[in-house]
């Protein structure tokens, strides 16, 4: 897997959305990493001051940049819905910040995620709020 994941995962969002891009489209682009086992390529190994880990998280960066790419290159990044979050706080590569506990623990730390959503169309930039969310709440609030 390693190697080829990031670049095939990037490459079918990405032939996707041009595929797809005439018509509105719903895309669940998720990645494998940064997740364990960490397997950055070569392109990205050894990069980042993080290990593996940062290894990872700049490659899962630098794909998600390719793909906000793409909807500007296409002028559909104004009125496509970006959002990057994650399933689970982060292990012990990862950084909780001052949040007590890591994955797999019930602790805030555990389970208190990054969520990234991006709609130029109709958001403000750098908006924050610390109103609780769940996964679960993202398809009434965007049908709405």
């Amino acid at each position: 897997m390693g190697a080829v994941t990031f670049c095939a995962f990037t490459d079918a969002a990405k032939g996707f959305i041009n595929s797809n891009k005439a018509e509105p489209f719903f895309l669940y682009f998720s990645h494998k990493d940064p997740h364990q086992p960490f397997y950055p390529s070569k392109d990205f190994k050894g990069k980042s001051k993080g290990g593996a880990y940062g290894d990872a998280v700049e490659e899962f960066d630098h794909s998600v940049g390719q793909v906000l790419d793409l909807l500007k290159e296409l002028n559909l990044e104004e009125n496509t819905i970006v959002i990057v979050t994650s399933d689970n706080g982060p292990w012990f590569e990862g950084n909780a910040c001052n949040l007590r506990g890591r994955k797999g623990q019930v602790y805030e730390g555990g389970y208190r995620v990054p969520f990234i959503i991006r709609y130029p169309k109709k958001l403000k930039e750098h908006y924050e709020t610390s109103i609780p969310a769940m996964g679960i709440d993202l398809l009434p609030t965007l049908v709405a």
